[in-house]
């Protein structure tokens, strides 16, 4: 069974916004316990996302609500659920068996000062991106064009302080190069497309998907057919995005970060695409492309796994 890495869940936000329970699954998701496990998900990238609300709450109280939420879910789940992971607990983690969670804060919303990050560095949180889709305080969102601010700066580097890993996924272009300029620390994508096969402000240009493969990061793919192609794209769409990375960025730094149940349903991943159960369709794929088993085990977890477990 193929090992398989998502650099990207919303776990604890779509369970609590929708009602569901992440653990027995929900016939109206497509990333559960259950799915992801049959899928051969042994590490991935648990999401705290604070950005958008319908109550009242402050970014904070949000963040410690989803916080909560993934302490829970060890004991929720008899223990195929480890959260937060370190380095032991990924080395044995069996496929289909469990499940390892890293936490990656999406938007620092939650934070206050820059001081703040170490405190969520101390309840798990080993990835952050600094904002999501708009401006706020720290960075420029890839809905505009502003780069990262002053406070923005002194955010990125107390994440380098602190030995975290940077997402460039929601900023905007000036916002990632000024982050390439800055940060000292691992960069990812977790969850982008390929700007030259489907043109979006969500994808990255070959230049920046280039430009973290050489700083020995990992651009990962995301399957919200919106970012994949007009209409409703199919799972040869996605593997098209796929492959345009692969050439770009070489088998070292490309990945899966797949976004499921991440503000989006089922019928809005690739046609033929379900649910995490179905992510070994791209280790068959990529087998048809011609890549080595070595290479597919990258690109299938292998890769953020080693960026990952660096932060842990």
């Amino acid at each position: 069974m193929t090992t398989f890495t998502d650099a990207h869940l919303d776990i604890a936000w779509s369970s609590l916004k929708n009602g569901r329970d992440f653990v027995s699954g929900h016939p109206d998701a497509a990333a559960g316990l259950p799915e992801l496990l049959a899928g051969g998900v042994t590490l991935a990238c648990a999401t705290v996302f604070c950005a958008e609300h319908d109550d009242e709450s402050t970014p904070a109280e949000l963040a410690e609500r989803q916080l909560a939420y993934y302490d829970a879910l060890p004991g929720r789940s008899d223990h195929r659920v480890i959260w937060p992971a370190d380095v032991m607990d990924v080395g044995m983690c069996t496929p289909g068996e469990k499940i390892c969670l890293i936490g990656l804060m999406e938007g620092c919303e939650p934070v206050a000062v820059p001081e703040e990050m170490e405190a969520y560095y101390r309840r798990g949180i080993r990835v952050a991106a600094l904002t999501w889709n708009r401006n706020n305080r720290w960075a420029g969102g890839c809905e505009g064009k502003s780069g990262l601010t002053t406070e923005g700066v002194a955010l990125v580097k107390e994440m380098d302080r602190l030995g975290m890993v940077h997402d460039v996924s929601h900023l905007s272009r000036t916002s990632i190069d000024d982050l390439l300029g800055t940060a000292r620390g691992p960069i990812i994508a977790s969850h982008v497309g390929a700007d030259a096969v489907y043109s979006h402000a969500r994808n990255l240009t070959d230049d920046h998907l280039r430009a973290i493969a050489q700083r020995g990061g990992v651009v990962g793919l995301v399957l919200y057919s919106k970012f994949l192609g007009g209409g409703r794209p199919s799972f040869g769409d996605a593997m098209k995005h796929l492959m345009h990375m692969l050439a770009i960025c070489g088998a070292d730094a490309v990945g899966i970060g797949s976004d499921m149940d991440g503000g989006f349903g089922k019928e809005d991943l690739p046609v033929g695409f379900h649910t995490a159960a179905d992510l070994p369709r791209f280790a068959e794929a990529l087998a048809g492309e011609g890549l080595s088993a070595h290479e597919i085990d990258k690109v299938c977890g292998g890769n953020f796994r080693r960026v990952l477990t660096s932060v842990m």
